[in-house]
This record gives C-alpha cells, sequence and structure tokens, in this order.
C-alpha cells in the first residue's frame, strides 16, 4: 500500500496504508485530500486524480516543481537540502528476509508479542540499546501511543506486521509480503533539524538496523534467506 502525507500545521506527517476512498484518507473520523503518497519501493499518487501510482502523472509533476524552482534558480538538489534543513534529515534502510514456512513465521512474531516467555503481551522495551517508546500492531489491533492501546490503522489478523518507535527518532516496520515469501522491513531514522551530520546518521540506523536483525528477526536459529545481493 501507499505512504500518505498529511500537513498538520506547517508539519508534513507520513501516515502508513490508509484507506483511500474517492480521493480521500479515512481514518477514523479524519478526512483528508493527501497531497502526496508515496509506496515504500516505487511510485508516487500526487493528489487525488489517479488513485494509485501514477509514474506519468508523478513525471509531470516533477516536471513542474522542476521548472517552478528554475525560474528561482533553485536546484532540485538545493531544495531537498532546505527540505532537511527545516524539517531534519530522514535516512532510511529496506530489506528482506524470504522464508518459506509459515509456522516459523507465526511463532517469530508472536515471540516479540510475548517477549521474554512472557505469557500476557509484552512486547520488546529495547533493541540495540535504543529504548522503545511505542509500539503498533496491527496484527491485533493494538497501539501503545493510543489512550485506549486501540490502533487507529486498519488491522488484519491473515497478515504480520509490528512496528516500533524509538527513543532516538527511529521506526521500524516488520511484516509479511501478502504476494511473496518474504519478511520484509522498512527503518527510518529521523533526525531533529539542525543535526546535518548524515555519516553519523547513517552509522546509527545501520547499528539498530543491525540489532534489529539480530533480535528481532533472528535469521540464524529460524533459517532466514538474506536478500540476494
Amino acid at each position: 500500500g501507499v505512504h500518505v502525507w498529511l500537513k498538520t500545521g506547517s508539519v508534513p506527517l507520513l501516515l502508513p496504508p490508509l484507506v483511500v476512498l474517492q480521493g480521500t484518507c479515512v481514518v477514523k473520523d479524519w478526512v483528508c485530500a493527501p497531497p502526496l503518497a508515496p509506496r515504500c519501493v516505487a511510485g508516487y499518487m500526487c493528489g487525488s486524480a489517479v488513485l494509485d501510482k501514477d509514474g506519468v502523472s508523478a513525471a509531470a509533476i516533477a516536471g513542474e516543481m522542476t521548472s517552478y524552482l528554475a525560474a528561482k534558480n533553485i536546484t532540485l538538489s538545493q531544495q531537498l537540502t532546505a527540505v532537511y534543513e527545516e524539517y531534519g534529515y530522514h535516512i532510511t534502510k529496506n530489506s528482506y528476509f524470504i522464508c518459506h514456512d509459515q509456522e516459523v513465521i507465526r511463532a517469530m512474531f508472536d515471540r516479540l508479542r510475548h517477549y521474554g516467555n512472557q505469557e500476557d503481551v509484552s512486547y520488546p522495551r529495547q533493541c540495540g540499546g535504543v529504548a522503545i517508546t511505542a509500539v503498533r500492531d496491527l496484527t491485533t489491533g493494538y497501539d501503545s501511543s493510543q489512550a485506549d492501546n486501540k490502533a487507529v490503522l486498519p488491522s488484519s489478523p491473515s497478515s504480520q506486521m509490528i512496528t516500533f518507535s524509538f527513543s532516538n527518532g527511529g521506526v521500524a516496520t516488520m511484516r509479511t509480503s501478502g504476494t511473496e515469501p518474504k519478511i520484509k522491513y522498512y527503518t527510518e531514522l529521523c533526525a531533529a533539524p539542525g543535526n546535518s551530520d548524515v555519516k553519523g546518521l547513517q552509522k546509527e540506523l545501520d547499528d539498530l538496523v543491525n540489532a534489529i536483525v539480530e533480535d528481532f528477526f533472528q535469521p540464524q536459529k529460524n533459517n532466514l534467506l538474506s536478500k540476494p545481493e
């Protein structure tokens, strides 16, 4: 599914896959017209004229943006840097593991829901020395960031999907693919405005991803196959 950019005041907000109906996004009591909805791997939905990722309309809008910036003697690279400086650098790292055994996948995710061999629901509190500040489980409909612990976004017990938020601004989502024997992960580190140490941020995210892979995925124990190079 696509991710949707909303604008709250002067801050753009990136939301995970939403229900898109007739050009609007419906989340609980929120209704909005999405200005931009990028998919994590490729493709953009620009506005609501085409309700899916569409290269033709995206290319047209990219051309319009390029022309607008050129008239102001601003390059695309300069504009991107300006966005980073205002909102903070966003570093991402995504990949997947291959697993054909559904029982292994179920056990891997259930372990995260009963972390530390707890009978009651208990998610990890840290990973790689970084505290976990929130957990959203769209398989069970749980979201620790909500007052009632109920997820606002749609949940589905037929697929696995857990998102961890970290104290350093990192976010990591683990989910199964609906079409391939893959367990995917999407990670992002959102730095505070003013922090332009991109190499340091990349290392911080790399270290977090390595910890997530070793502790949450446990590829050797679960016989997971890494993404082919």
